[in-house]
């Protein structure tokens, strides 16, 4: 190609891409179409979490949910904020942010077929739910009476590990967690008797629940007796 043609055609792309996005640039300033710029950042997290439902076939590929859902979940808050200029949003919002990691693990953990993932997505869950409500109603002193919810949280990880291993010992440990977890909670219950807000129900609530798991892992490590086969007396040939 002649060195004149060579140059005519890159003027002529780089005016004409200049022009496409001085356009573009115009159009979003005067409709304000700019504001739906997160959609990008949704994109890319909806790009990075597709490789992660192929994990069915290749399990490696699941990994990918633990960074893409995150990035989804930013990406719809910064959407919500850019849209109606709430950027205050943030001061309760950025909770949703862990429980899109928690969300993330989970899924990670049915796709890559890994149980042990349950154990940091129960951890990970549970402290999230626990920082959202305290970032929604302000009481961050709940802390102070719900403090046994790690053990449970810990507990919860390891019996959705024994029972996808069927593992006795784990289903055990599980066990041994949600015990020490109620005995914080059955504490935490007289403490908070002397609280004037929600939080008075709270301990109770969680000891009922701590009560359940208990039990439940009672029965589900419970192994059935092997019948007996009565011996016969031999006889003389």
């Amino acid at each position: 190609m002649k060195p004149e043609r060579l140059f005519n055609l890159i003027v002529g792309v780089t005016l004409l891409t200049i022009g496409i996005i001085a356009l573009a640039g115009n159009v979003f300033l005067t409709t304000k179409a700019w504001k739906i710029w997160p959609a990008v950042v949704i994109l890319i997290g909806i790009g990075l979490t597709i490789p992660g439902f192929f994990g069915i076939s290749r399990r490696g590929l699941g990994s990918f949910f633990i960074p893409g859902i995150p990035v989804i979940v930013t990406g719809a808050i910064l959407l919500y904020a850019s849209l109606t200029n709430h950027w205050d949003v943030w001061a309760v919002a950025w909770t949703l942010e862990i429980l899109g990691l928690a969300l993330g693990f989970a899924l990670a953990t049915v796709f890559m077929r890994v149980p042990a993932l349950a154990i940091p997505a129960f951890i990970i869950g549970i402290n999230g739910a626990m920082l959202a409500f305290c970032a929604a109603t302000g009481l961050w002193q709940s802390w102070a009476i719900l403090w046994p919810i790690e053990f449970l949280a810990v507990g919860l990880g390891l019996l959705a590990l024994g029972l996808a291993n069927h593992s006795a010992g784990v289903k055990t440990a599980a066990s041994i967690l949600f015990t020490i977890a109620g005995g914080g909670f059955f504490i935490s219950a007289f403490v908070s008797t002397f609280n004037n807000t929600i939080l008075k129900f709270a301990a109770p609530v969680m000891l009922l629940v701590t009560g359940v798991l208990l039990t439940g892992t009672f029965l589900l490590n419970k192994s059935p007796e092997i019948p007996t086969v009565a011996e016969q007396p031999l006889q003389d040939a």
